[in-house]
């Protein structure tokens, strides 16, 4: 099938991306996509913090017959291998084409379904390899002190509560960081500090 010359004059083709607030600019891919598809309409959507895709959503439900949908990845349309392939069925479903450009596939036929089953599989436990990897990561700094994310703040009548714990009352470290609810690193920082000060003074 030419997907450049249409088999009906009236047929629409649409390239949905969708991009992440972090990222700059869709352009790149855009530009790329309308090198291989001039004629196609930009449909553009900012990620939100919710998971789901209005704009897709609004796209898909007025599609017609033939009409095609294209995208730069699958992971554009969906990141859950469930999500995505209930998708591609309901494009199938109203008879759309479903265009993936770094797939490269055509989705629309058995060989295209199978191979989409694969590889949103394998994109799916990349994504969970990561996620894994960076859980790991944060636990093993979290257990050798390191705040992870903002700093808790914490009032200075506590931080002197938990000094006095181990300076005056002669309690361990661990002891007094866990009457105050504070990291043992944290609070070892903190006598570390007043002792140096009390050094400077008496200096």
């Amino acid at each position: 099938m030419d997907y450049h010359t249409p088999w009906r004059l009236n047929i629409k083709q649409y390239i949905y991306s969708r991009v992440s607030t972090g990222e700059q600019s869709t352009d790149p891919q855009i530009m790329s996509l309308k090198e291989k598809f001039p004629s196609a309409q930009v449909v553009e959507e900012i990620a939100s913090g919710a998971k789901k895709r209005p704009i897709l959503e609004t796209l898909v439900n007025n599609l017609n017959r033939g009409d095609m949908l294209i995208v730069a990845a699958l992971d554009r349309i969906g990141r859950k291998t469930a999500e995505v392939l209930s998708l591609i069925e309901q494009l199938n479903d109203k008879g759309i084409i479903l265009i993936s450009d770094r797939e490269g596939v055509d989705y629309s036929t058995p060989t295209g379904r199978l191979v989409t089953q694969i590889l949103v599989s394998v994109s799916e436990m990349e994504r969970n390899l990561i996620s894994e990897r960076t859980k790991a990561g944060m636990k093993a700094a979290k257990e050798r002190g390191k705040v992870i994310g903002r700093k808790p703040y914490i009032p200075n009548e506590v931080k002197q509560k938990a000094i006095d714990l181990v300076l005056v009352n002669r309690e361990s470290v661990r002891s007094a960081a866990l009457k105050c609810g504070i990291n043992n690193s944290y609070l070892a920082s903190l006598i570390r500090n007043y002792k140096n000060r009390v050094d400077e003074i008496s200096e």
